[in-house]
């Protein structure tokens, strides 16, 4: 899609103030694109949005984690983030699974991130992509705080997977703060670099998030609704209990923890990876989802 620049071109959507499917969240701000370019979708932008991002930093059990719970949230909104690898890339691959993201650039579509093209090939496929910039226009240092105020303004709230001190997702959170918005972030443990951004904000009031009920809830939507038992097997139920305990921990650790065996251990975390339970962090290390 992305390797032919000329039909690209011809492909993009314009949208002005004037037109009706202008993102209304934009069309007051004082410093709005005057002419957003669309490919997609365009009738998401008039959907209930939710802003998620994080940094490219972003822990692996957060990944995933996010992923699933950005899956859950799409029932209720699109969900708007960014085309960096890491925390953006999680939500948007969580929300394709309905197709109810939009991805927002940093440049004009001439621009165009190239270690995530197959992503947001999808993203135009199923999705929408969007732009506040013409074609040609290149990503300069500015463009990337413009991208995350617009990311910031678009949703009702904005939901920080990973950030550290100094992470581009803290300046997202930054303005969703100044527009009042309702702010949200994953827990890390202490002293974690790559969540030390995430646990500021709760200590600044952001709610904290494990489970897509923790956003719901906060906009008076209802998730009273049971859930389905996963069913695991006497192995499988040792070694989460041992995850839920510790967290995250080597396999060694794990099957000493368990009691199931190391030979064994392996293909059971697997298991519990496919049914959305854990997560590999390298090194033959395990997370808890």
């Amino acid at each position: 899609m992305f390797t032919d620049v000329k039909r690209l071109q011809t492909q993009l959507i314009a949208l002005s103030k004037t037109d009706g499917d202008y993102p209304q969240e934009w069309r007051y701000m004082p410093d709005a694109p005057q002419t957003v370019y669309a490919l997609g979708n365009i009738a998401l932008l008039k959907e209930r949005k939710l802003t998620v991002v994080g940094s490219r930093t972003t822990t692996a059990n957060a990944l995933k984690l996010g992923e699933k719970i950005v899956a859950e949230l799409t029932a209720h909104f699109v969900i708007v983030t960014g085309t960096a690898d890491g925390g953006d890339s999680a939500a948007a691959e969580g929300a394709l699974q309905s197709g109810r993201v939009i991805a927002l650039l940093a440049g004009g579509f001439s621009a165009l991130p190239q270690g995530n093209l197959p992503l947001l090939e999808k993203i135009a496929k199923h999705g929408l992509l969007l732009s506040p910039y013409e074609f040609d226009t290149p990503v300069r240092s500015f463009s990337y705080e413009y991208r995350n105020k617009l990311l910031a303004a678009l949703g009702e709230g904005a939901f920080v997977l990973g950030a550290g001190a100094k992470s581009g997702a803290l300046i997202t959170a930054k303005y969703a703060e100044k527009y009042q918005k309702k702010i949200f972030a994953f827990p890390y443990p202490p002293n974690s670099a790559a969540g030390e951004g995430c646990n500021a904000l709760i200590k600044r009031g952001a709610c904290l998030v494990e489970e897509s009920a923790d956003v719901l809830s906060k906009f008076g939507i209802d998730t009273s609704k049971p859930k389905a038992a996963l069913e695991l097997t006497a192995e499988e139920n040792k070694l989460y209990e041992a995850l839920k305990e510790l967290c995250e921990g080597h396999i060694s650790e794990l099957s000493a923890k368990s009691g199931v065996p190391v030979f064994k251990a392996r293909a059971v975390l697997s298991a519990l990876e496919i049914k959305g339970l854990a997560v590999s962090v390298g090194g033959n290390r395990y997370g808890l989802v």
